[in-house]
């Protein structure tokens, strides 16, 4: 994939090599197991390694979109096989592409997936985990029934529960003769059945499924799980991929804060919204003149300060170079000089921590008192910043609506 600056873009970078992989194991298996000749896997994989020439991950998404239509298609058309395990294995692969495909979100297409599995291994319920690549640990992200997992208080390397035992271990784990007796936080459990979704050896998830029947499930049922898991996997790394690359659409890399884009689409959103409901909003611009020693890192380390400093409900962004902004929804003017002098201040302590010479400007702008559009609120903040580099120093706080430069050696 094409390289860019960043650790995120890197991330997506490896995410897409992880998806090809695997979208290339999942037709090894397809052939090995004689659901696909070996003619049609070749035709597929040249589709996909010809997609990841162009080194664009979507490109590579419009292809695997393509080779499942393709394998659906066949599938469909295909007749009985020499076994009916064979057929029956090919009947839920078919109907998990599918509803990987027309599922509207990504919830419900981990929902239709374990519904699928219980077709070829049935069971009473099922939990599907995935990592949360930002936390660390697993996370349930689809339930049929009751959540199904193992000492689910006991902390391991992934987070709490037998699964994240599992995810370490890499391979998968089956119990017939479990005697917990259901009750108000578990259902009735004597079968366990779990495996972990890996890409080229990367764990990203596992299955649970359970049974209140001793023996409910074998090494039969654990390769299948195994077999139906695939697609699933691929599924769940398409799902990263995509949220990589929205959050890289809308992220700075340098400073992990919203951008110019974002931003500005947030305050065109706010100012809709405030002027529907009759309620105030304010424009933060904070310029950072950074000595040329310290450069990128020092931003780097204002944009994580400011983005820890400010609420939830604010909107932080790197806009443009040494500029950042800040959108302050259901504030009123007086309010958004405190939240100014506030957040400046966090970027004094913290260059000061760091030794670092940062000099600091505020403008503030409210809505509606001092402009009534996006556009006219950024540019009245602008003009107090630079009325704050021009007047002698004075502190945030009193009737002006700038803050003036403060120089921290």
């Amino acid at each position: 994939m094409k390289q860019r600056n960043g650790a995120g873009s890197k991330r997506l970078v490896e995410a897409t090599e992880r998806f090809i992989r695997s979208e290339q194991k999942l037709l090894e298996v397809l052939g090995s197991r004689r659901i696909l000749k070996k003619k049609e896997c070749d035709h597929f994989a040249s589709d996909l390694a010809l997609s990841a020439s162009k080194k664009r991950s979507s490109d590579v998404f419009g292809s695997a979109v393509a080779i499942n239509r393709k394998v659906m298609a066949i599938l469909s058309k295909k007749k009985v096989g020499t076994t009916s395990r064979v057929v029956s294995d090919a009947d839920i692969l078919q109907e998990l592409a599918a509803a990987v495909e027309r599922a509207t979100s990504s919830d419900e297409a981990f929902r239709q997936a374990l519904e699928q599995i219980g077709r070829g291994v049935p069971y009473e319920n099922a939990t599907l985990f995935l990592l949360n690549r930002d936390s660390g640990n697993l996370e349930p992200v689809a339930v049929i029934g009751e959540v199904v997992d193992l000492v689910r208080h006991v902390r391991f390397d992934r987070g709490n529960g037998f699964s994240s035992w599992v995810a370490q271990q890499r391979k998968p784990v089956l119990l017939n003769d479990l005697h917990r007796e259901g009750g108000c936080e578990a259902a009735t459990l004597r079968s366990f059945l779990s495996v972990p979704l890996t890409v080229q050896g990367d764990v990203i998830g596992v299955i649970n499924l359970g049974h209140s029947k001793a023996g409910a499930f074998d090494e039969e049922s654990a390769r299948r799980v195994a077999l139906y898991a695939l697609p699933i996997a691929a599924a769940a790394m398409r799902g990263l991929m995509l949220r990589e690359s929205e959050r890289l659409g809308t992220t700075d890399e340098l400073t992990s804060l919203y951008n110019r884009r974002h931003f500005d689409r947030s305050l065109e959103e706010e100012v809709v919204r405030a002027r529907r409901y009759g309620h105030n909003l304010s424009v933060v611009v904070m310029k950072a003149s950074v000595a040329s020693s310290a450069g990128n890192s020092a931003l780097g380390d204002m944009g994580r300060a400011l983005k820890g400093a400010a609420r939830g409900s604010d909107c932080v962004a790197r806009y443009a170079g040494d500029e950042f902004r800040i959108l302050l929804p259901y504030t009123g003017a007086s309010e958004a000089l405190i939240a100014a002098e506030r957040l400046r201040g966090v970027v004094e302590r913290h260059a000061t921590s760091r030794r670092r010479g940062i000099t600091v400007n505020v403008g503030v702008a409210t809505y509606p008192g001092d402009a009534s559009d996006p556009a006219s609120l950024g540019t009245r903040a602008e003009m107090e910043l630079l009325r704050a580099k021009d007047t002698p120093a004075a502190r945030t706080g009193t009737d002006t609506k700038s803050a003036n430069d403060t120089i921290i050696h």
